[in-house]
């Protein structure tokens, strides 16, 4: 019934699929991902991961306006005051808020200081990858090969919504 059972969670996840659909990987390195993945939510850290590069992209707005504008107000009124601390309160703020929805999501799989690691901006996802696979590489460089196809799988549906063709748009 494992077996069975095993097979159910694997087709319901999408780095099982990718692992098993890939001929990167011998039969029995697949069998040892599929086995491994299931047990560390490896999917549940890549949808965390997209969800800090969205969050990312967003905040990344925010940073270029606010920090240059506050250091901008600083130079020009030669003082600090409120409109200069917005911007250091964001990112503290930003970066606890990151925290705690990473470790809310992961639970035991991260430590707090972890937690707050991965919500370094810009590079917290690519943390969160090494700390969540550092002792096992095979599982680890999947990982990674599976997030350079998702990222395929991204840009061939931008293209498809904007309908461009692959000229249109530079790798």
């Amino acid at each position: 019934m494992k077996d069975f059972d095993e097979y159910c969670e694997c087709a319901r996840d999408n780095f099982c699929n990718f692992v098993q659909n890939s001929d990167k990987y011998t039969p029995e390195e697949s069998s040892y991902l599929v086995e491994h993945s299931l047990g560390k939510g490896v999917s549940k850290i890549f949808r965390v991961g997209y969800i800090l590069i969205v969050w990312s992209f967003v905040a990344v707005w925010i940073d270029n306006i606010l920090i240059p504008g506050a250091a901008g107000y600083t130079f020009v009124k030669q003082e600090i005051s409120l409109a200069t601390a917005i911007p250091i309160i964001f990112l503290v703020t930003n970066a606890t808020l990151k925290a705690i929805f990473i470790k809310w999501r992961l639970k035991s799989q991260i430590s707090v200081g972890g937690a707050y690691l991965a919500s370094v901006p810009y590079i917290g996802f690519a943390f969160l990858l090494k700390s969540q696979f550092k002792t096992d590489k095979l599982l680890y460089i999947a990982s990674k090969d599976y997030f350079l196809y998702q990222k395929v799988v991204i840009k061939n549906s931008v293209r498809s919504f904007f309908k461009l063709s692959k000229k249109d748009i530079p790798a």
